[in-house]
Parts: structure tokens; sequence; C-alpha cells
């Protein structure tokens, strides 16, 4: 559908339930805590569905918003989330049954009975700001602007990565006018790390494996690091980007163990390879400079796995 139609949908229902993604980032999270206070602004009942996976520090944005789970008459729609595998434990079943996806993947599945995906844009939170202000002319609190911010600054490393546009600033200036308090969560997301996750980052740059005269950098995170250093989830956000940060790395690797058997592949691409056509091979997706995977199996076979998915995409490893 387009912003229009979907604009119009969003207005013919009601009691709405926001589903997240699994390992839920700042992009998901600020999309649904927009579209809620937007949609109830709107006179609509709306929550958020709990998500095991949300961290402490997301918890103003989620504060009198969420719901333990959906009643039968409730409208489920998804946010930033490109298919149905992506769902939290809590959410599973309810694959099938998602009324709308409004979604910036151009991996998409097209799983929800509609869908409203513009894979051109930097992040979700840009066509969440163009449907509630642009479309429905839902009014701007400092609430509202701020959870906006939350999820272009998360996609885009704080207006650093080349997927920002001209028009992803515009929508951070609107907020901002709007009262957003910029520098507050930049500190808190951008400008502050654990002494947890500087031990982390010290481990991976020791531990790292660097492929292809250093156009390929891979960094594995066991399970039991999570305890060894005191990690929380908090400190494993955004870690994927730490391989690509590398001087010269045009494909950076994090395989994140999760529970055992189960790694997490994230991988952030140069201009040159396209991250999402890799983790297709390995049943993921994304962007073309960001997408990931999830994979059964022990860190070895599924290294193998990877480098198998990077050499069939051209990457000579």
């Amino acid at each position: 559908m387009t912003r229009h139609e979907t604009a119009a949908w969003l207005l013919a229902h009601d009691r709405y339930v926001i589903l997240t993604h699994r390992n839920p980032d700042g992009d998901t999270i600020g999309c649904a805590s927009a579209l809620c206070r937007g949609l109830r602004a709107l006179g609509k009942t709306a929550h958020i569905l709990e998500n095991p996976q949300f961290s402490a520090r997301y918890g103003r944005w989620l504060d009198g918003l969420l719901c333990p789970a959906p009643g039968p008459e409730d409208t489920v729609v998804s946010v930033d989330i490109a298919a149905e595998t992506l769902l939290p434990d809590n959410a599973a079943g309810l694959a099938g049954k998602i009324r709308l996806a409004i979604d910036h993947h151009g991996s998409n599945t097209g799983f929800a009975a509609c869908s409203c995906v513009e894979p051109d844009l930097a992040a979700c939170g840009e066509l969440v700001y163009a449907l509630l202000v642009e479309e429905l002319g839902v009014a701007l609190t400092p609430e509202l602007a701020e959870a906006i911010y939350l999820a272009v600054s998360t996609d885009t490393g704080c207006f650093q990565y080349a997927n920002t546009t001209a028009s992803t600033l515009r929508v951070a200036a609107s907020v901002m006018d709007a009262g957003c308090q910029a520098y507050a969560i930049n500190k808190v997301f951008f400008g502050t790390k654990s002494i947890s996750r500087l031990q982390l980052e010290a481990r991976l740059t020791e531990s790292m494996e660097v492929l292809a005269g250093g156009l390929v950098a891979i960094c594995h995170v066991p399970l039991g690091w999570m305890a060894e250093l005191g990690l929380t989830e908090d400190d494993l956000d955004a870690i994927a980007s730490f391989p690509r940060n590398v001087e010269g790395v045009e494909v950076g690797v994090t395989v994140r163990e999760q529970a055992p058997g189960r790694l997490k592949i994230s991988l952030r691409t140069g201009e040159y390879t396209n991250a999402s056509a890799i983790c297709a091979h390995l049943g993921g997706g994304g962007h073309k400079a960001a997408a990931g995977a999830t994979v059964q199996g022990e860190y070895p076979a599924v290294r193998a796995q990877l480098l198998s998915a990077m050499r069939a995409e051209g990457v000579p490893v």
C-alpha cells in the first residue's frame, strides 16, 4: 500500500497491538512507541506487545504502552520487521495473524495481510513519521518526537552511515523543533560505553579474523563471554558495526552465539558488496549494507556456511 492508503487503513481500524522484532533496537522500539502514541492521539486504543528482550534503557519510550498479549479482536501491526522469523518468542504464535507491516527492508517477505514497505528509507522511523505527521496530521509532542528521533538516529549510526539522506535529516530537524532532546539520546546511545563493552571490544580486536587481504573481518562472540565479562544486552548494542569500522574492511561480520547451537550473523558492508544477498543464502536478509541471519549449528560449521555464502556473492574468501 502507499502511504496515503496506509494512513486511511490506520484510520479505519482500532484496537492495535504493535509488534517489535527479536533483539529489538532503537528503530523498532522508536517506531512502536511513536505509532502507539500517534494512534492514541487519534483516539484509537493502542498498545505495544511486551518483548522479553526489551532492556532497561528503552524504558522511557515504553512506559505505559505495553500489553502482555493481544486479544482475539485486536489489530496486529508490525514495525521494522522483514520476516515472521524475526518475531520474538512470545509473538511466534501470531504468525499469519499480522494485519499490517510497516517496514523499510527490501527483503520484506510480504508476510502480512497488508504492507507498507519503502526500502529507500534509511530508517523505518522515517515512514512512521510520514504516516503520522504528514498523512494523518498528528501533532508532534516531545514524547512522540523523541521516539521518532530514537528510530532514525539508531538506523543511521547517529547520521554517520551512507544511508542517511537529506530527508532523514529533515525528519530529525522537525522532531528537534518539536522538543526532542537529541543530545541526551545521543549521549546514552552513541557517546557512552560501559567497562564491559570496552573489554568486549578489546577481545574482539585481539581475536578478529581478517581475510581477503584485509577486505573481510570476522568477529565471533561466544555465549560464555556474556557472564565472563558481565555483559548485558545493552552492551551488545551496535556491536555488528565493530569489524566494519576497521580501515580497509569492505565486509564486516559479527557472529554472536545467542544460545547453545544458535548463532546470529550480522553483516555490515561497503558500497561494493550486498549484505542482504549474502544473508539470503543463510535464510536471512535486510539491507544492501546491513543484513543478518540466524543459523543453527556450532561456530566452525556456521563459519563455513558464511564463507560459502560470501563466495557465492563474489567475495574472495
